[in-house]
């Protein structure tokens, strides 16, 4: 069943295209509407020193008052910290967002966590509500994965707590997006993959989540189907540039239905196994996909028949095998044995994994269940 009532959050002005970077000057002019732009551009150091991301940087001419170029995977509340620092020192009004996932989560932290005066643990514990305004942001999404530049949600980890999930608002939906697939041209296949498999997880997960309504239904088809077809080109040849293209789009589409509907059980398990074994985002959700989706078929075979159907196969079970056989061209495994999970960690993992994303699974799963499927997953 399809919600038969709902609200949606996204982006004011959301450009999609190659070249649709070009606007990115005109549209900080219009978020600061007589005032002169101080703009802080948080990047991904590889990008930033890019022959594209040159060029584009020089488009932004002086309206860059500051940069920050340090945000590593899986973003600490430390990092989130130094970026207010630097809104805060150097009188930023407009915060520009250029990377991966990583990237566009510390900068959607940031843009809303310094309009208050409480430090970035306080909010991320929940001690204190989140604050009612947000500085101006602009995204610019330079992976096709986790669509963060449309989400009203920023995944951050608290190392010192050893603990990683999502802090929400709508208030951190960017004002505006410019999704350009021309980044992702010399992206490697690796990364390429694991991008690549975060949105099919987000696009699936969100078609099922127990938040669907026809409106989301709609985007995470058209995403899945983009996904599964243009994925396995993106990986075997970086340069062709529709596959580039319907990447991006697949991946924003999955992002702006996955932000209405929420997400599902692999994504409440992928933080905290990510967190504990180090690995990518992406990769963890592939590792954890088809098991979860096969959970999950008992109570929603009905609709994955209809998305299968409505993407070019005949039934659930033919879309549960594409999956796999994309997953094993991939070259990704079917369990996470290799990195080490072991019994001693299930206890960490069950007692992490009740998110939000955990709620809107469309099958729910207990402790017991949760710590089955994991035996499966250390490969015992």
């Amino acid at each position: 069943m399809s919600k038969t009532s709902y609200s949606v959050h996204f982006p004011r002005v959301l450009h999609f295209g190659s070249g649709c970077r070009g606007l990115a000057a005109s549209e900080a002019d219009k978020l600061v509407s007589g005032e002169s732009v101080r703009m802080l551009l948080v990047a991904s150091a590889t990008v930033a020193a890019s022959p594209m991301g040159l060029d584009f940087i020089a488009s932004l001419g002086d309206r860059v008052a500051a940069r920050y170029c340090s945000v590593p995977h899986d973003p600490p509340l430390s990092v989130v910290t130094e970026i207010i620092e630097r809104i805060r020192q150097d009188r930023i009004n407009v915060l520009m967002a250029l990377g991966g996932g990583s990237v566009m989560d510390a900068s959607k932290a940031a843009a809303l966590l310094s309009q208050g005066q409480a430090s970035v643990k306080e909010y991320f514990d929940g001690t204190l509500p989140l604050p009612e305004k947000v500085l101006p942001m602009l995204a610019l999404p330079t992976t096709s994965g986790t669509g963060s530049e449309s989400t009203p949600n920023s995944v951050l980890t608290d190392t010192e707590g050893h603990l990683k999930r999502a802090i929400r608002s709508g208030l951190m939906v960017p004002a505006a997006a410019l999704c350009d697939p021309d980044f992702t041209l010399e992206l490697p296949p690796r990364v390429t993959a694991e991008s690549g498999l975060d949105a099919l997880t987000q696009a699936l997960e969100s078609y099922v989540s127990s938040g669907a309504s026809e409106y989301s239904r709609g985007l995470a088809e058209k995403a899945s189907g983009l996904i599964l077809k243009w994925l396995p080109e993106a990986w075997k040849n970086g340069s062709h540039a529709e596959a580039r293209l319907r990447m991006a789009e697949g991946s924003m589409l999955g992002a702006l239905a996955f932000a209405q509907s929420g997400l599902g059980a692999v994504h409440g398990l992928a933080h905290p196994i990510g967190h504990l074994l180090n690995l990518p985002h992406g990769f963890t959700c592939a590792v954890l996909l088809p098991q979860i989706l096969e959970w999950n078929l008992p109570e929603c075979q009905k609709n994955m028949d209809v998305l299968a159907r409505n993407i070019g196969l005949k039934q659930s079970a033919d879309l549960l095998l594409q999956v796999k056989k994309l997953l094993q061209t991939l070259k990704i495994p079917d369990n996470f044995a290799a990195f080490g999970l072991t019994a001693k960690d299930f206890p960490y993992i069950v007692k992490n994994c009740r998110s939000g994303s955990m709620k809107a699974n469309p099958r729910p799963m207990s402790d017991a269940e949760v710590d089955e499927l994991l035996q499966k997953l250390a490969g015992a």
